[in-house]
């Protein structure tokens, strides 16, 4: 084993490519996980924000009363005078989130439009731009408006009835109960931090094996090597260890910082959960340990070496969707996506953190995403030892 003993005294001194690409890039998907978020507890309470709103009522009618009663009780309620001075001011300072204009005539005109069938007349907004809340409550309106025009569509009676009726089928709720989970779900930021780690499980491991044992390509090392008790045959397996060895390393490594840092958020998940998530990322290392054989194997310069395992593991990051979620992207980029090992990785990832609990159909999908990502390696690794093959034969 006297190559593989060599090859583990280079890994042990490249430890500054260790610190550069496992412990760097490792903190710094903890900083991403830290910036979306963990899990909301289960035992903090919902609070809802109530939007700030205001209605300018010029009709009068029974209905148009109704509709600004049920503004006033979705919102804290702001008196607001009726003049375009005060329309302007309260958009200009965003005094409102929202602001109802009921026109003269709506209620009379709403009632006539459902039981004729034509378009209901329309009601005057104002929403603030600096947030989503009077877009919501503009919503809440347009869905009282609607349920009322259907209720007008369906009956003749007076508006005192319809609007009684509204009231009730709105204060009518669902009936819902609160079910706990059988297993904790893997937290959010745990979920970021193992997908970023699909940077240095690539190219990470690329670099280091190309870099950390390039003195094996050395040819005196080689001609020294030949001239002992090493033969062919045993100069490659014991390299091929210690170029697998290499990327188990890094990805344990990866592994157990990521467990250190996320023990709290992990203690109620599942362990299969946690298994099932780093058997994903361990195919992804196997493939870049097969790329850096490839690299190793062109006998590539340092900085050759550091490009093209950084930019590799930039576009496969983006196609695997670490960067942006898949989904948000189109269905050509989705399509090359899928012709990348990242891709399944992180797909067997997102599978065990959108399920409820951890079941053999969980773990069938997570085996067939890693093993799809496994054969990404061993493509690699068969045209790194093709290649192989062509150099000993020019070098013969």
């Amino acid at each position: 084993m006297q190559v593989f003993r060599i090859a583990l005294r280079l890994i042990r001194n490249s430890w500054p490519l260790f610190a550069i690409y496992v412990l760097a890039l490792s903190a710094m998907g903890m900083v991403m996980g830290t910036s979306v978020g963990g899990s909301v507890p289960s035992d903090e309470a919902y609070q809802q924000e109530s939007p700030r709103a205001a209605v300018i009522d010029r009709d009068g009618s029974e209905v148009s009363q109704a509709l600004e009663a049920f503004v006033r009780s979705e919102s804290t309620y702001i008196e607001l005078e009726d003049s375009t001075y005060a329309l302007q001011d309260a958009a200009a300072r965003d005094v409102a989130s929202y602001v109802l204009v009921i026109p003269e005539g709506w209620g009379e005109d709403m009632l006539a439009a459902a039981r004729e069938g034509t378009d209901a007349p329309a009601l005057e907004t104002i929403v603030s731009y600096s947030g989503a809340d009077g877009t919501l409550m503009d919503e809440r309106v347009r869905g009282w408006a609607q349920e009322l025009y259907a209720l007008a569509a369906a009956s003749d009676a007076p508006a005192s009835d319809l609007i009684s009726w509204l009231g009730d089928v709105q204060s009518s709720g669902v009936e819902v109960s609160r079910a706990e989970p059988e297993e904790a779900g893997v937290p959010t930021d745990y979920l970021v931090y193992v997908q970023f780690a699909t940077y240095p499980l690539f190219g990470g491991i690329a670099a280091i094996v190309s870099q950390g044992l390039a003195s094996l390509r050395d040819p005196d090392v080689r001609r020294r090597l030949g001239a002992s008790s090493v033969s062919d045959g045993s100069f490659r397996c014991q390299t091929g260890m210690a170029i697998g060895f290499c990327g188990v390393l890094v990805w344990a490594l990866n592994g157990a910082l990521g467990f250190m840092v996320y023990r709290d958020a992990l203690a109620g998940v599942s362990m299969g959960a946690v298994l099932l998530i780093q058997m994903a990322l361990l195919a992804l290392a196997l493939v870049g340990t097969g790329f850096g054989f490839l690299l190793w194997q062109l006998g590539v310069s340092h900085e050759v070496a550091h490009a093209v395992a950084n930019i590799a593991s930039m576009v496969l990051t983006f196609l695997a969707g670490t960067w942006v979620s898949i989904d948000q992207m189109g269905p050509a980029i989705e399509s090359i996506a899928r012709l990348t090992p990242g891709y399944w990785c992180v797909q067997g990832i997102v599978r065990v953190y959108e399920a409820p609990r951890i079941t053999l159909d969980v773990a069938a999908d997570v085996a067939a995403c890693a093993g799809v990502t496994a054969l990404f390696a061993v493509a690699v690794v068969s045209v790194a030892l093709a290649l192989g093959r062509v150099r000993d034969r020019e070098a013969a």
